[in-house]
């Protein structure tokens, strides 16, 4: 009962101001796809195809009103041309039916990113969307490590619904939201017109900040070697990107210290990392099958160059598999970036790392540009913490989507349409200034050379 009057305290109020407004209709949308309320419920209501009717609540009105996506952005081309190379493996697709039915939601997913990127045109809606995206799945997150640290360490076998069903996805998606929690944090004076009318900020920010480590620790509970790996490669960058890396690292290596003492490990979660080193000696199924279908899936891109079709890795898999069924039939190939190679051809893969490559670009330029501001203003501050949190969040991502296929989930999505967002804000709010060059009187150039004369 609690459940669904928390879910139509928000659904209800939700659909009415997105009949009104298209930035709303847009934050209603990511948070139905991300949080996934239809599994949340105790009651069936996929009968009423929610996800369907907000994303026309977006759309129709916006494009009637002359709303359109943005298109001109390089990660908005880069999005589209995926989509097209996506398009071109449908018609060589293994199972086309089942290629259509993951094209039509990723054309979907690509129309909302470039919505996302029109309609975010200020920091505070650019903080309210990486907020929603954050707590969406950080809710989740927090739940189970709290539940994880209260009942003394304990191990979940499942994860969330949608593209983080399984543990490895959730813990994946917990890594990711890990910096966007803590950078939404550390914004959300930028909401004060909004939701901190009602909420006391210091207990907002109280929440962010304890759902960061939460969200880690239930990553540990998931026993996901991916997740962990994902995790250990973020907490680096995250070092890295701080102005003062020397205090990120003890304040880090005294969290770490304090959260080995008190959390409970959940048992026997030492000898599942160990594997990761000594897989080949203990003969470890799981990490040697997944090597195998690494080399299936490059196989598979050599054989069909233009892919086998979206998510029909696994309906091609039979047919490339040389190891005589000795790890099934029909298997995933448990690494998104193979797994784009495979069912999207050579074109798609190019497009994919084109999209990753121009982000982190794209992000280090605008995290440049704010350390230029002197002395520091509360925009520069908003485009080095954010730019900083979509750095870590992409690299937890490009490390473990290595270990499951989950390449066309929404949160990966969503995040280029933050990094193009972010770059628009960045040239309005800091541009690039030419360099001033003096004249310098004529009576003075013999002295210090004909060079410095403009």
């Amino acid at each position: 009962m609690l459940r669904s009057l928390f879910i139509f305290l928000i659904l209800v109020p939700g659909l009415a101001m997105a009949i009104r407004n298209r930035y709303a209709g847009l934050l209603l949308y990511v948070w139905f796809a991300l949080f996934r309320p239809q599994e949340w419920l105790w009651v069936d209501v996929a009968f009423l195809r929610l996800s369907l009717v907000i994303g026309l609540l977006l759309v129709v009105p916006a494009l009637l009103t002359g709303v359109f996506p943005t298109i001109k952005h390089p990660l908005a081309i880069g999005m589209a041309t995926f989509v097209g190379f996506s398009i071109v493996a449908q018609f060589v697709a293994v199972d086309a039916e089942l290629a259509f039915v993951w094209l039509d939601y990723l054309v979907r997913l690509v129309i909302v990113c470039l919505f996302a990127v029109t309609l975010t045109t200020t920091i505070r809606r650019f903080v309210l969307l990486m907020t929603v995206m954050a707590v969406s799945i950080g809710f989740h997150g927090a739940k189970a490590g709290f539940a994880s640290l209260i009942f003394g360490g304990i191990q979940f076998f499942d994860g969330l619904a949608g593209s983080f069903v399984d543990s490895n996805g959730y813990a994946l998606a917990c890594a990711m939201v890990i910096p966007l929690l803590i950078a939404s944090g550390q914004n959300l004076h930028w909401l004060r017109a909004t939701v901190t009318e009602t909420m006391p900020r210091h207990w907002m920010r109280v929440f962010f900040y304890a759902a960061a480590p939460l969200c880690a620790f239930t990553i540990v509970s998931l026993f996901s070697r991916g997740g962990f790996l994902a995790l250990m490669a973020s907490i680096v960058v995250l070092v890295l990107v701080q102005r003062r890396r020397l205090l990120a690292t003890v304040g880090l290596a005294a969290v770490a210290t304090a959260a080995l003492t008190v959390a409970p490990l959940p048992k026997g979660y030492a000898d599942r990392l160990s594997t990761i080193r000594t897989y080949e000696e203990v003969n470890e199924t799981s990490a040697l099958s997944r090597i195998h279908f690494w080399r299936v899936a490059v196989d598979m891109a050599m054989d069909r160059p233009l892919g086998v079709g979206l998510r029909n890795f696994e309906e091609a898999y039979d047919q490339y598999d040389f190891s005589g069924g000795e790890y099934g039939t029909r298997r995933a190939v448990h690494n998104s970036h193979l797994q784009v190679l495979a069912e999207t051809g050579f074109g798609g893969a190019v497009t994919y790392v084109g999209l990753f490559l121009a982000s982190l670009w794209i992000l280090l330029q605008v995290r440049s540009r704010a350390r230029r501001v002197e002395p520091p203003t509360q925009e520069s501050k908003f485009l080095f913490s954010t730019a900083n949190a979509l750095i870590v969040s992409t690299v937890a991502y490009l490390v473990g989507a290595t270990f499951v296929s989950m390449p066309f989930n929404d949160l990966t999505w969503l995040t280029f349409a933050l990094v193009a967002s972010l770059h628009r804000l960045a040239a309005e709010l800091c541009p690039v200034s030419k360099p001033v060059i003096q004249r310098v009187p004529s009576y003075i150039a013999p002295a210090i050379g004909r060079a410095n004369v403009a």
